[in-house]
Parts: C-alpha cells; structure tokens; sequence
C-alpha cells in the first residue's frame, strides 16, 4: 500500500519520514480516485491529531497523482525487532502496549481507524 522514506524537509531543516502511497493513484482525467482521496482525507485527519503516543504529521497532501505524507521520524526499533532481541517480562511487555494502547485510544477518539497495526508498525 506504501512504503516510507528517510527524506529531509530544507524549509523545517529536519529529517522526516516519507510516506508514499503506491502508484495508480491517478484517474482518467488526473485526478485522484474515491479511495485516495478518502485516504488523503485520513491523513489530513491525522495530522490534526496531537498525542505523546502517535507520530506527528507535519504535511499531507498529493503532488502529480502521488499521495505522500510527511511524517515524524522515529528512530529506533520496532516492536517485532525489540521482542525478538530477548526475551522480555510481562511488566515490559505491558508497559510497551499499554502505550500502544493510549496512542490507538487516541486516534480512535479521533474518529481514525488503524487498519495495518502489528508489530512492525509499532515503535
């Protein structure tokens, strides 16, 4: 569905995720289709969201057919990379979802939906 770049945002002056929505975004007459646009709508949505436990989005928008995001960088592991470094405590692992958790609470309060969320895509 996308795949995410490091990129650099020269008006910020700072790193950011790069978030491209995959090609076969542009209808006949070149404007975005039903589901992008209502993908686009999601992002704009998301970007209003403000929560310690969620990425921020600093810019949403479609350039050419392509819809991009442009995102928080996190650096760091995911939750699929921590768990398989070591074992860990149910203390440990709880402490990890329960912020998980919060954050989802959040985006759910917003009206926002995560369709894709496993442990590669929690940080």
């Amino acid at each position: 569905m996308s795949v995410v770049w490091l990129a650099y945002d020269p008006e910020l002056d700072r790193r950011v995720a790069l978030k491209l929505m995959h090609a076969g975004l542009v209808g006949e007459e070149g404007s975005l289709r039903d589901g992008d646009q209502r993908l686009l709508r999601e992002a704009q949505a998301l970007a209003r969201l403000s929560h310690v436990n969620v990425v921020r989005v600093y810019d949403v928008g479609a350039l050419a057919g392509q819809v991009y995001i442009a995102m928080e960088l996190v650096e760091g592991r995911t939750l699929r990379e921590w768990l398989a470094q070591r074992p860990r405590s149910w203390r440990e692992a709880l402490a990890v979802l329960l912020r998980a958790g919060r954050g989802l609470a959040a985006a759910h309060a917003a009206g926002l939906v995560h369709l894709d969320l496993k442990p590669s895509n929690v940080l």
